[in-house]
């Protein structure tokens, strides 16, 4: 990681503490989008998604900011992750070309950040929040009746999986 990553991620992290209290969602929903800096967490906060300065969007353990997962788009001067309403989250370019995509298509796609560091897109259309009211997360929405329509490489031990829903 060089300087520029350190530096963003220390500045991401240490906003996330101060916010932590007011964070409830971690996903992208349709249409949604994410800029330079902005972290997306995962719902425990030990991991969280991120698009730095150069253009790679990567999912980095908070700990440590060890990159868990990576689009290896630095230098493709890419400006923002938009989940599009078609079902694919994409890493667009100022001129809003597409740099990277997810192979993935259908309504009702959310991207988010498990807890054991994979960035996935979940379908979402049969995920019933209890309440309703409540803000999703990606680990939820999994446990809950969500599908997985892509994830990246976990960077956590395949126990977790098991471990979250043996519950």
């Amino acid at each position: 990681m060089n300087a520029r990553h350190k530096i963003a991620c220390l500045l991401v992290s240490s906003g996330m503490m101060l916010a932590a209290g007011t964070i409830k969602a971690a996903v992208l929903g349709p249409g949604q989008s994410l800029g330079v800096g902005q972290p997306l967490p995962s719902a425990d906060g030990a991991f969280f998604a991120m698009l730095t300065p150069d253009g790679n969007f990567a999912v980095y353990r908070s700990a440590d900011h060890t990159v868990a997962w990576s689009t290896k788009t630095g230098g493709r001067r890419v400006v923002v992750a938009t989940m599009q309403r078609e079902g694919r989250l994409v890493l667009l370019d100022a001129a809003k070309k597409v740099i990277w995509a997810t192979p993935t298509r259908g309504r009702h796609r959310v991207f988010g950040v498990t807890s054991w560091g994979t960035a996935m897109v979940v379908d979402a259309r049969r995920w019933k929040p209890r309440p309703k009211r409540a803000e999703p997360f990606v680990d939820k929405m999994l446990r809950q009746r969500g599908r997985i329509h892509w994830q990246s490489k976990s960077y956590g031990e395949l126990g977790r999986w098991r471990e979250l829903n043996s519950h």
